[in-house]
């Protein structure tokens, strides 16, 4: 009850703070900068005057984006209240598109040597991003070559890192399976032919959250057409024939994707994303990375009966990982990691890889319950109340827990300084990460035990929802 409480009198004092610094944000003098790195990286720069040489910075890491570097990226959802709050803060748009993992680590370290020649050495950096955005942050406290990370904070964090592209290259590939004869998709050069060639790729996808809306693009447009031949999945639910509506429920089975809009968006990028991931010069090159020999598809009969058995190339396998995978190795950081309870891009069961990894004393992993799914669809309160919760923790209060995040956000809602509805859920459940995307028997475990987050290559039964744990004290 003490830590509880000690959370609680800590936030209604910092709260006053923070509205008081909200009022302030507009007028606080900030000197911002931005511009290109050699590496062909764009970054942007923010100080406020106060600012001193060991004061902190927080290193904003954006999600997935498929449109090529070109221009400055934003400093993220925080950016008023981290300057307001006495932060510089600054981003990098990292030199690739898409899976930028390959690079992001060094991005992020020309942007720190970039900062420190002009405004001064940080004395610490504090990684905070979404998405892709949220596994780099996770990353970069594993990292050298930085200023010290005391504190991270993931938002739907891709924290499963390779795995993830073990979950697009069965949908890929059982999308073949299940609609063979009835819409299949473009191929590319052989032997890969799964994986479109690069010139087939459209420069500017975005987030590809919105693949219809991509219909000025004649590949897009082929690949949305021949998922309606086999789907029907643009027609109105009326208008799809019975086999369409067979072969679309066949899919959202096998694919663990209940809504449609998520299916469309997952499409896009086990079709574009991936086809860049092991077409590009500066990723895979041309390299197969998966297996699917030994994995088992025995749920969908027929998949399991024709879907393409592939042996990866274990140097391609070994870069994905190493480029990919968060290893808990993070010495003294402390994280707050939240996620939607319905994502169906990056599902709930990423959590597992920080839970798992971490010690429980370093982490406070949280679940916020939505009625309609959202691939990170926080709310104001709610994301502020995770950084603030951050904030404390690493200013002395107690390690706060799922129930401390609610009452804050609850608190901050109350106060009008910032819009809820707070939806932290102490009781969420998900399905394990293994019951989503199927084992692989290659994978070995790290010296923590989860490195791959490595189990047994049968498929284990359909799993009962897993009971979310919150963090130890509170």
């Amino acid at each position: 009850m003490g830590g509880k409480h000690g959370m609680r009198h800590w936030f209604v004092a910092g709260l006053g703070v923070v509205a008081w610094l909200l009022v302030g944000v507009a007028t606080a003098a900030v000197h911002e900068t931005s511009g290109q790195m050699p590496s062909g990286a764009w970054y942007r720069i923010a100080v406020p005057d106060g600012w001193r040489a060991g004061d902190t910075l927080v290193a904003y890491q954006h999600g997935f984006d498929f449109s090529a570097p070109d221009g400055p990226p934003d400093l993220g959802p925080l950016k008023d209240i981290a300057l307001a709050e006495g932060y510089a803060i600054a981003a990098t748009s990292y030199r690739t598109r898409g899976w930028a993992v390959f690079d992001a680590i060094d991005d992020n370290r020309d942007l720190v040597a970039l900062f420190t020649r002009e405004f001064g050495a940080p004395g610490d950096l504090l990684p905070f991003g979404g998405s892709l955005g949220g596994l780099i942050a996770l990353r970069l406290a594993e990292a050298d070559g930085l200023p010290p990370v005391r504190g991270v904070y993931a938002m739907c964090p891709a924290a499963a890192g390779a795995r993830l592209w073990d979950y697009a290259i069965d949908l890929r590939l059982g999308y073949e399976a299940i609609c063979a004869g009835a819409g299949e998709l473009r191929h590319g050069a052989q032997p890969l032919w799964w994986a479109f060639d690069l010139g087939m790729i459209p420069a500017h996808l975005g987030d590809m959250s919105d693949l219809g809306g991509l219909v000025d693009n004649a590949v897009v447009l082929d690949t949305l057409l021949q998922l309606n031949r086999c789907t029907g999945i643009n027609l109105p639910p009326a208008q799809r024939s019975t086999d369409k509506q067979r072969r679309l429920a066949q899919l959202k089975a096998f694919s663990r994707i209940d809504d449609e809009q998520f299916l469309l968006t997952n499409i896009g990028y086990v079709t574009f994303g991936l086809s860049d991931l092991v077409r590009a010069p500066g990723k895979l090159d041309g390299r197969n990375p998966f297996t699917t020999v030994g994995v088992d598809y025995g749920d969908d009969p027929q998949v399991a009966a024709n879907i393409l058995r592939l042996v990866a190339d274990a140097g391609a396998a070994q870069a994905l990982h190493a480029a990919s995978d968060f290893r808990g190795r993070v010495g003294e950081a402390r994280i707050v990691s939240l996620h939607t309870s319905r994502d169906q891009l990056v599902i709930p069961g990423n959590q597992e890889f920080i839970r798992t990894q971490v010690p429980a004393t370093q982490w406070v992993s949280a679940i916020v319950a939505e009625q309609q799914p959202s691939h990170c669809g926080f709310n104001a309160a709610e994301g502020l109340a995770g950084w603030e919760a951050l904030r404390a923790w690493l200013g002395g209060a107690p390690q706060p827990d799922v129930a401390s995040l609610q009452e804050a956000c609850q608190l901050l809602v109350a106060r009008g300084i910032a819009a809820g509805p707070c939806r932290f859920d102490p009781d969420a459940q998900w399905l394990p990460f293994d019951a989503v995307v199927r084992p692989r028997a290659t994978e070995s475990p790290s010296p923590r035990g989860h490195s791959n987050h490595a189990v047994p290559a049968r498929r284990p039964p359909p799993a009962p929802a897993m009971r979310a744990r919150q963090s130890l004290t509170g």
